[in-house]
C-alpha cells in the first residue's frame, strides 16, 4: 500500500445543481464492496438504499470549494434484521465530465471523488433527492450512512491520466483509507465499512444544495439545524455514572420524567435489577466482585415507568494502563506532577483524580489526551491517583447525560 499525504482531509458537499440517477448495463467496471452495520444507539427506522455520490472536487494543496454532488447512482441495499451485512456496488460508467476537476498538488490531471452514501428513501422515488438551500421542497430523504467521516473514511477516487508510481494511484478507480494522519490507496476490492444510524444534519449536508464554507453563523445551510431536538415530553431521561474496575462494578443512575426526579422507576441493567436506595436518592448498586460488566463489551440499560420505556446501549471503553507515576511513588504536597497513561479503545476522553490521604476526592482533570497534570494535595500520607477510560452514549442530549468508565487506579503518597 502507498502513503497519501494531505488528500482528501477537508469535507466536500453542496453548491447547486440537480443529481443524475441512471441506470446502467453490461459488466461493470468496478464492483465496490463492503459490510453495513448498525449503530449501537441509534438506528434507522426502515429500509435503506445505498448511494455512491461523485462530487466535482478533490481536497489537496490545491483545494477547489465545496460543491453540490454532480452525480448519484443508486442501488438497493435489503435492510435486514440481523446485521452486519454485505452489500456490493458495481459501476458500470466512469464519473460524469462535471464530476472531474483539475487538481494540482500531487494529482496529475483532471479526477473526481465519490462517497458511499446510505439513505432513507422517504419519498419513494428511489433516487437521494438533494436538499434545496431552503430546506423547503417535497423531498426528505434522510442520509444515513458514509463512507466518509470521523476518523476512518473510504473514498473513491478516479484519475484521467497515469500518476507518478510513488503515490500508488492508477489511472482509473482507485480506492483510499483517509485519517488524519494521511491516507493510503486499497486494493479496488477491499471491504468497505459502513456504519447505518438514525442520520443527522452532518450527514445530510453531504446532499446539501448550497455551499455552507464560509457562510455566515446567522444562516444554516439547506435548513438544517444543528441543535440537539429537545427530548418528547414524557421522555424517561436516564442520567449517572456506571464503573467498572476490574470486577468491581459501581452503578448509581437517577431516572426523570418531564423534570421530576422518580424513585418508582424500574431499572435494569444487563437484565440485573438495579434498586432505588432512599439514602443515595439514586439507583444504586454496587459489586466488588461482579460479571455484569466487561470491558469492551455493551450492556443494555432499561428503565420502564408506567407504560413508557426508554432503552440505551451502554458500552465500556477498554484495555489502557497508567504508565506514569510508578505505583508508590512519592509526590510533594501542594505541588503539580504528570499522571500519563496509554490509549483505551472506545473511549471520548479520561478522568483523572487525585483521592486524598482524608479520603476526600481531591484534584480533577478531563483530557482527551493520554497525560495530564494534577496538583498533590497539602495534606501529607497515601493517596490514590485514579485514572478513568470514559465512553459516553450518542443520545446524551435526548435521553440524559450517562458515562461509562473503566477505570485503574495507583497507590501513591504525599510528602512534605
Amino acid at each position: 500500500m502507498h502513503r497519501l499525504t494531505g488528500l482528501l482531509l477537508l469535507l466536500l458537499a453542496a453548491a447547486c445543481g440537480n443529481p443524475v440517477d441512471a441506470t446502467y448495463a453490461g459488466d461493470p467496471l468496478v464492483t465496490l464492496r463492503g459490510e453495513a452495520s448498525l449503530s449501537a444507539t441509534d438506528r434507522p427506522d426502515g429500509p435503506v438504499r445505498l448511494t455512491l455520490a461523485w462530487y466535482p472536487g478533490l481536497v489537496d494543496d490545491s483545494a477547489v470549494p465545496p460543491s453540490a454532488p454532480a452525480s448519484i447512482l443508486t442501488e438497493d441495499v435489503p435492510f435486514q434484521a440481523t446485521f452486519p451485512a454485505d452489500f456490493a456496488l458495481p459501476l458500470h460508467q466512469p464519473p460524469p465530465a462535471g464530476a472531474r476537476v483539475a487538481v494540482g498538488g500531487q494529482v496529475r490531471g483532471r479526477a473526481a471523488t465519490g462517497f458511499l452514501l446510505a439513505y432513507r428513501d422517504l419519498n419513494g422515488n428511489e433516487r437521494l433527492d438533494t436538499r434545496p438551500s431552503t430546506g423547503a421542497g417535497p423531498s426528505q430523504d434522510r442520509v444515513v450512512g458514509a463512507s466518509w467521516g470521523g476518523v476512518d473514511s473510504y473514498v473513491l477516487l478516479y484519475v484521467e491520466e497515469a500518476q507518478d508510481p510513488g503515490t500508488g494511484l492508477k489511472r482509473g478507480f482507485n480506492l483510499l483509507h483517509v485519517t488524519p494522519e494521511g491516507g493510503e490507496v486499497l486494493p479496488l476490492d477491499a471491504p468497505i465499512p459502513l456504519a447505518l444510524s438514525a442520520g443527522g444534519p452532518l450527514l445530510d449536508l453531504l446532499a446539501c444544495e448550497t455551499a455552507w464554507d464560509g457562510l455566515p453563523d446567522s444562516e444554516l445551510p439547506c435548513g438544517l439545524s444543528f441543535e440537539p431536538p429537545p427530548p418528547q415530553p414524557g421522555t424517561l431521561r436516564v442520567e449517572g455514572t456506571v464503573s467498572l474496575e476490574v470486577r468491581a462494578v459501581r452503578v448509581n443512575l437517577s431516572v426523570i420524567r418531564d423534570d421530576v426526579w422518580l424513585s418508582d422507576a424500574t431499572v435494569t441493567l444487563g437484565g440485573r435489577p438495579i434498586p432505588y436506595t432512599n439514602e443515595r436518592g439514586a439507583y444504586f448498586l454496587e459489586e466488588a466482585d461482579s460479571t455484569l460488566l466487561t470491558e469492551g463489551g455493551t450492556v443494555e440499560l432499561v428503565a420502564r415507568w408506567g407504560d413508557t420505556v426508554t432503552r440505551r446501549l451502554l458500552t465500556v471503553p477498554e484495555g489502557f494502563s497508567i504508565t506514569s507515576p510508578a505505583p508508590g511513588a512519592q509526590v510533594r504536597a501542594g505541588t503539580e506532577f504528570d499522571v500519563e497513561w496509554t490509549a483505551s479503545t472506545g473511549a471520548v476522553g479520561y478522568a483523572a483524580t487525585l483521592l486524598a490521604p482524608d479520603g476526600q476526592q481531591g484534584y480533577f482533570a478531563f483530557v482527551s489526551e493520554t497525560s495530564t497534570p494534577l496538583r498533590a494535595p497539602p495534606s501529607e500520607g497515601p493517596a490514590t491517583l485514579r485514572v478513568a477510560a470514559v465512553s459516553r452514549p450518542t443520545d446524551l442530549s435526548r435521553l440524559g447525560w450517562l458515562e461509562v468508565e473503566c477505570v485503574r487506579t495507583r497507590p501513591l503518597t504525599v510528602v512534605p
